[in-house]
């Protein structure tokens, strides 16, 4: 009967699961360029602004609606709703996202 070289075996083995996880890793980076149509969302957060620790206000994006939301530790508060095709009608800086200090 023959021996087992175990040490053989483990490093064959340690090899076989780091390539796996190399390829996994891979695939997860290239999976947007490889299946675009899997990586299209019908809810986007575009602009999250910070108020404080526990206070901010998101620019939501839902199919053809926009949504600024108000989100507090009570919960969450629509402050308007508008088309997604309006926010092409906004003034420049407005649109791009430009913060001008106060």
């Amino acid at each position: 009967m023959a021996s087992i070289d175990w040490a053989r075996y483990a490093l064959s083995a340690t090899w076989v699961l780091v390539l796996m996880g190399g390829l996994l890793w891979w695939l997860r980076r290239r999976k947007s360029a490889l299946f675009p149509k899997l990586d299209t969302r019908r809810i986007q957060v575009l602009e999250v602004c910070p108020l404080g620790l526990k206070h901010k206000m998101m620019l939501v994006q839902a199919d053809q609606q926009m949504v600024l939301v108000s989100v507090n530790p009570q919960g969450l508060q629509t402050l308007h709703a508008w088309p997604a095709d309006a926010s092409a009608h906004l003034p420049p800086t407005v649109s791009q996202g430009v913060n001008h200090a106060v």
